[in-house]
């Protein structure tokens, strides 16, 4: 950071709900900045979307998950058991006010609104997080950026990826063409096709997510940051503030500042202060094969199938499917997780098999809810990443810390405004 941006007025007391890996990157770029920050979240780190996720910085940051084309499809999906998406019961509450409007944000001109905001995020992700944690050096060494390799079985599914790879390049990113010789001279043996790839050569991944989010609890805690471990259950206001936060077991909280950055739980949060956020919870998983026989050196994305390979630092990870509802049931997605890297590398030995589950905060048009409250002046929001949540994190939080230190923010967050529903 230079200077001029350090400068700002005297460090507030601010409470972050939330900590997953926005909350705690969050944190730490503001006790980094000399506010003094409490954290509330109830935990436990096993359940949260930033530990099931595939670790990739920036794979596919410009492309919106919502689409015209996405809902017609669901009942094909539905009917098979090893699709990306899955819907389980119970349902999300506000599953048809959210799929009303996420067809409107999947038309031609919302979508490309929704483009240019993911890449405003996205692409700044690496260098943000690069920035963000230039004091803690044994955080930045669970960075590699090895570039991210879309993988296509057919030469169709290559095709059909066409008009994304377009949009990505016209953003900048700086993409390579793979053809299969390349493609199997780079991967394990293989038990399937493969037709080639584009390399997206500026991505990047994360070797242990949860070891990053231990790093920064740690970091924050030595700054003097605490960590409450409870859920919030309510907001006192006076006026245009917030005043006290009240937690499940009755404790009040005040702070100068407040950060909403609770994930998939701040739909209900956000509602409490008079927005009504069009988000659900989408369950993700992921899978980890300790000593596994084979290896890769960078992520595979595998977006016919909608999961990611990746080398991690406890051993070959498998991420991905989206299942709206079930409450985090995550039984068939860890079993189609399974069937899916073994039909891509055989049947592969390996000593264990760890598995993850989380509810990303998805929002009906791709892009999350950040900056300063509508209503309440010392209200801030930083949350609804969806898929995006690790690339997404470190802007977001330094955007946040200029925010709260009453600096402009440093990327321009009009797209994110929390009441644009």
């Amino acid at each position: 950071m230079d200077k001029e941006q350090s400068k700002g007025p005297e460090p507030k007391s601010t409470l972050l709900i939330g900590g997953g890996i926005v909350g705690l990157a969050s944190a730490y770029a503001l006790a980094r900045d000399g506010v003094q920050v409490t954290v509330i979240d109830q935990g436990p780190i096993e359940r949260r979307a930033s530990s099931a996720t595939a670790g990739i910085i920036g794979g596919s940051s410009v492309i919106p998950w919502a689409s015209s084309r996405l809902w017609p499809r669901v009942p094909g999906h539905l009917l098979n058991r090893d699709g990306p998406l899955r819907v389980s019961y119970p349902w999300p509450r506000n599953l048809a006010g959210y799929v009303a409007r996420s067809v409107l944000s999947g038309r031609s001109i919302p979508r490309q609104k929704s483009s240019a905001g993911l890449a405003n995020l996205g692409l700044r992700g690496w260098d943000a997080w690069q920035s963000l944690l230039e004091g803690l050096p044994e955080a930045r060494q669970m960075f590699e950026q090895n570039g991210c390799l879309f993988f296509y079985a057919t030469p169709e599914q290559r095709r059909a990826d066409a008009a994304g790879n377009a949009l990505r390049r016209s953003f900048g990113m700086d993409l390579s063409e793979l053809d299969a010789g390349e493609m199997k001279a780079i991967l394990p043996p293989l038990a399937c096709d493969v037709a080639g790839s584009v390399r997206v050569n500026a991505a990047g991944h994360v070797l242990d997510p949860i070891g990053l989010q231990q790093c920064l609890r740690a970091a924050v805690e030595a700054l003097g940051g605490r960590f409450i471990a409870q859920s919030v259950a309510g907001f006192e206001t006076a006026g245009q503030r917030v005043t006290t936060i009240t937690t499940d077991d009755g404790a009040s909280h005040a702070a100068d500042a407040i950060v909403l950055c609770a994930g998939a739980g701040s739909r209900a949060l956000a509602a409490q202060l008079g927005h009504r956020v069009q988000m659900i919870p989408a369950w993700g998983a992921s899978v980890t094969f300790t000593n596994p026989s084979v290896q890769v050196t960078a992520p595979l994305l595998l977006q016919s199938d909608g999961i990611a390979v990746t080398p991690s630092k406890s051993g070959l990870r498998v991420s991905g499917l989206l299942q709206l509802g079930g409450g985090g049931k995550a039984d068939a997605m860890i079993a189609t997780l399974t069937r899916k890297v073994q039909h891509l590398f055989g049947a592969f030995s390996y000593t264990d098999m760890l598995s993850f589950t989380g509810a990303r905060p998805l929002t009906a048009d791709s892009l999350p809810c950040l900056g300063p409250d509508p209503r309440f002046g010392n209200v801030f929001h930083n949350f609804g990443h969806g898929h995006w949540g690790l690339t997404q994190a470190s802007i977001s939080a330094l955007a946040i810390s200029d925010l709260v230190r009453d600096r402009t923010p440093r990327i321009d967050i009009s797209a994110y405004v929390p009441d644009r529903f």
